[in-house]
């Protein structure tokens, strides 16, 4: 989790500059993050996850409704499904649907693939909701 937090505060800290990324960018993010990680691993799956994606899964993102969008965003952000319960007053049995309902539409196996899914889209929690 620790190479996760180093990857979404500096994909925060470019945001908040109000830069959008290229792909170019983001996989010299990871680049930079796998070179000062000891969870190589972690960031080299989600470089994987990056160059393999398929346009049409980020083209899917548009199947989802607003609440699973809102709930995409919070795991983008690293949060857990007991955080994103209380954040949004609905139990965890609900996150967990919004979860896996998730990951059917965008085509995902597996529940870290969401959290690449976000990253790699920069789907960052915004106040709109």
């Amino acid at each position: 989790m620790a190479a996760l937090k180093e990857i979404l505060k500096t994909i925060n800290n470019i945001k908040k500059e109000g830069h959008l990324l290229s792909k170019g960018e983001i996989l010299s993010i990871l680049e930079a993050t796998k070179a000062i990680t000891k969870h190589q691993e972690t960031v080299n799956a989600i470089i994987f996850f990056f160059t393999t994606l398929d346009i049409k899964k980020q083209n899917k993102i548009n199947t989802l409704t607003k609440r699973e969008m809102q709930v995409l965003q919070y795991i983008g952000n690293g949060e857990s499904s007991l955080y994103i319960a209380k954040k949004l007053n609905l139990s965890i049995s609900t996150i967990e649907t919004h979860r896996k309902n998730i990951r059917k539409k965008l085509g995902l196996i597996g529940k870290g693939k969401l959290i690449e899914y976000a990253i790699i889209n920069n789907l960052r929690k915004f106040n709109s909701y």
